[in-house]
């Protein structure tokens, strides 16, 4: 256990410091897929997938590159062991780079899997690549363990645009329960409605398909009276609603793929570290705050002093020229489908002249960087404390962030 969340701490705060130190190991990430076809305007799914080579990882962070001309990527979901996603996640579709991390709370693994789907949206015709690039990280204990010889490419080859048939009928698709494809919602029943405009040949009916896949071929007949479906407990995740017509004249309608994004649960725990909880009046008081969201990731943070209003920020966070007095520190961190959880500290702040009782020689950076080396601390946790070990790892990081911050934000 103690190598284990040893292990885990340098991992995540890896995705702040560089792991060019760590050896590297026989461990492969690729892609279940070597090459696409796709048309312009439609979507398709990769699957990133690893080999672990039997040693035992507990992190892994997945560095793709692709040709933001030809390719958007639309999103990124977890689909294996790595179940926790790590701070520094991001979609860069201007440079055509996806950096996704994640790890695992219930035990090393040791054998081969699926890590993340990576959905991607065709924009012009062509041929490119989707590859991995070396700064990808397969991570035990702390230590590299990836063969960058054996990282995976795809072929991709894209189509021009499927020629329109003005002869056809046509299904347009909205929720209102959901209705922007690419916004999260907290809610978890799904309602579906669909208008169907005749061609030349009048529709008798529909098939329809709700699954988490982007391009699905829908089987499942709906009589051509009913334009409403809906879904409940829908579970948190990005899914899409398939449907296209069948005519008199037995041709099919284009089919329509449109997404529903769902995550009704608040982001983990917020690690929030002050650097010094007393201090004399004059002095700067030092906070970070960090968090994941397992789902739609969090998009901000607000603090608020007292009873203040929240304010958007970010950490690390300095607070200058507080008088004398107490402090209660408030942070939310929201995720992108608005679910919000909050943590809180007090501060007290004494008068110029007032004696604390600190330890001699006290060094307020020291004391924080005393903080990133205490995983022996978190030895006693039993593998069922995972909220709170998710915690401690991300006062590690957020430790990481006062450390090595380059801005100094303030309030005054």
């Amino acid at each position: 256990m103690k190598h284990f969340l040893t292990g885990l701490l340098i991992a995540t705060s890896a995705f702040l410091l560089p792991l060019s130190a760590f050896a590297a190991g026989d461990a492969a990430l690729t892609f279940l897929q070597t090459q696409v076809s796709a048309r312009a305007g439609e979507s398709f799914d990769l699957i990133v997938t690893y080999d672990a080579a039997q040693q035992s990882v507990d992190t892994v962070r997945a560095m793709v590159k692709f040709d933001p001309v030809v390719l958007k990527a639309k999103s990124v979901v977890l689909v294996g062991a790595f179940n926790h996603s790590a701070p520094g996640n991001v979609i860069d579709n201007s440079t055509g780079k996806i950096s996704w991390g994640a790890f695992t709370l219930d035990g090393r693994v040791e054998k081969n899997g699926s890590f993340a789907k990576v959905t991607f949206e065709a924009k012009q015709e062509g041929k490119t690549n989707v590859s991995l690039d070396a700064d990808s990280k397969i991570i035990s204990g702390g230590e590299e363990k990836i063969d960058l010889k054996k990282l995976g490419t795809v072929a991709v080859k894209i189509a021009g645009a499927e020629p329109e048939d003005p002869t056809l009928s046509v299904v347009e698709v909205t929720s209102a329960s959901h209705p922007e494809e690419e916004k999260w919602y907290p809610g978890r029943s799904v309602g579906i409605s669909w208008t169907g405009k005749n061609g030349e040949s009048a529709l008798t009916s529909y098939l329809y398909g709700f699954d988490e896949n982007s391009s699905t071929n829908p089987t499942t007949p709906v009589p051509a009276n009913k334009t409403t479906l809906s879904f409940a407990d829908v579970k948190d995740g990005i899914h899409y609603f398939h449907i296209k017509g069948v005519q008199k004249d037995g041709k099919m309608t284009k089919t329509v793929h449109r997404a529903v994004q769902v995550d009704g649960i608040k982001p983990n725990g917020i690690a929030l570290t002050i650097a010094e909880d007393q201090i004399i009046e004059g002095e700067s008081l030092w906070m970070t705050f960090a968090t994941t969201d397992e789902t739609s990731g969090v998009v901000q943070y607000q603090v608020a002093i007292n009873n203040s209003e929240f304010k958007t920020q970010i950490s690390p966070l300095e607070l200058t020229d507080l008088k004398a007095g107490t402090y209660f520190v408030r942070i939310a961190a929201f995720d992108r489908a608005g679910n919000v959880i909050y943590q809180g500290q007090s501060v007290r702040v004494y008068p110029p002249g007032t004696e604390l009782k600190r330890p001699e020689g006290y060094d307020a950076k020291a004391e924080i960087e005393a903080v990133t080396k205490q995983p022996e601390a978190a030895k006693s946790l039993s593998s069922k404390n995972r909220n709170l070990l998710i915690t401690l790892v991300l006062v590690v990081v957020a430790a990481f962030g006062i450390i090595y911050a380059s801005k100094k934000k303030k309030i005054k």
